[in-house]
């Protein structure tokens, strides 16, 4: 079980001003509880303010839960929300998952679940029947849970930006959803891997996984940050606006680099996935990289567009041994694993990097850059 009051957890720290940041979550089935565990670590530091968030798939849910959570309760009711929310996908659909670790694997840390025979018998009937086969209802327990577990009156009426991403099957388009327009089928459309489920259809359009074209969308904190400098009446606070370094945390879920060349048919496949996973990511990194260069070169007028800041939070260490199929794992102790993980990555971060935010840096790629996986 996730601890709801862990003595280790950073605590929370006071100052004259907040810094205002946006997030971008990305998404990796259950491995998002490590995402849930840095989330609540930032907000124990109340020196943060988060005014704009992205999430796509299992990050879809963790953004929903935050925004909901600050809306109605603040940063406790937050922390709450996103612990509750993945409590109850291990202990909901946890306890009828068939794919499970073998006993002897978790006895020995691994959570991976390429020795599960429910798993790999799961993964070859998909390879050979699709869900309008297995399943020509339709039925998805999961579109009931997201419908009773989120306030969606909570989440449209929110002030904070809430940027849900989707891809349109038929147009092979990003579809992003934002305040005014979220709802079960749209977080249920974000996480749809259209092996395992029907296409969601909204407004006779159909939509599977937003992390197909976008894992996540960090354009949309972009824009919003331009939009409103733009929209300042006064000639002045629309100068300050704009000249303001735009920070944006991002938190990425697989990983971008790997340690040997995979060799074996699994390797193979789980690399390819992998990175199919981060393609979306490395472009938009790569365009963030080029166009904050030229903002800084003085190519492109300072004002014209919004310079950014890029900040990456992960931990790689606690992802090592394990692979893309333990992120199909909804075992409780895997969850408060990854959730207690997330927590101690976010108190190093804030340790170490806090004094980041709000100052611009140079994008050049060397020790130490974001940008040295993607560019």
């Amino acid at each position: 079980m996730i601890d709801k009051n862990n003595e280790n957890c950073p605590r929370a720290q006071t100052a004259p001003t907040n810094k205002p940041v946006a997030v971008a979550l990305q998404g990796g089935g259950i491995h998002g509880a490590f995402t849930c565990g840095i989330l609540c670590g930032l907000l124990e530091d109340e020196r943060l303010d988060i005014t704009s968030v992205s999430g796509t798939s299992a990050g879809a849910m963790n953004a929903a839960a935050l925004v909901q959570g600050l809306t109605q309760n603040g940063r406790a009711g937050a922390q709450a929300f996103l612990r509750r929310y993945w409590q109850e996908i291990a202990e909901v659909f946890g306890a009828f998952s068939p794919c499970k670790s073998l006993y002897k694997d978790k006895k020995a840390g691994d959570y991976n679940l390429d020795h599960s025979p429910s798993f790999l018998f799961a993964g070859m009937v998909q390879s050979f029947f699709s869900p309008y086969e297995l399943n020509p209802l339709g039925i998805n327990p999961f579109f009931e849970f997201l419908s009773d577990f989120f306030d969606f009156d909570a989440l449209n009426q929110s002030d904070i930006d809430l940027h849900i991403s989707t891809t349109d099957v038929e147009a092979g388009k990003i579809k992003v959803w934002t305040n005014g327009e979220i709802s079960a089928d749209v977080l249920l459309a974000s996480s749809c891997l259209p092996c395992l489920s029907q296409a969601v259809k909204i407004n006779d359009r159909f939509y599977w996984d937003g992390g197909f074209l976008a894992n996540p969308a960090i354009f949309p904190l972009i824009n919003n940050a331009h939009d409103a400098a733009r929209k300042k009446s006064d000639a002045e606070e629309r100068r300050k606006e704009q000249a303001t370094v735009r920070d944006i945390i991002v938190i990425p879920l697989t990983r971008q680099t790997a340690k040997h060349l995979p060799t074996t048919n699994f390797e193979i496949q789980n690399r390819l996935t992998e990175i199919t996973l981060n393609g979306c990511l490395v472009r938009e990194m790569r365009a963030i990289h080029l166009i904050t260069k030229l903002i800084d070169d003085g190519v492109i007028k300072q004002g014209s567009m919004q310079r950014c800041n890029i900040h990456i939070i992960k931990n790689d260490k606690t992802f090592e041994g394990l692979n893309s199929s333990s992120s199909c794992n909804m075992d409780e102790d895997f969850v408060a694993f990854l959730y207690e993980e997330g927590y101690k990555t976010a108190e190093t971060w804030l340790k170490n990097h806090f004094s980041d935010l709000g100052t611009p840096k140079s994008v050049d790629c060397g020790e130490h850059s974001v940008f040295d996986d993607f560019v």
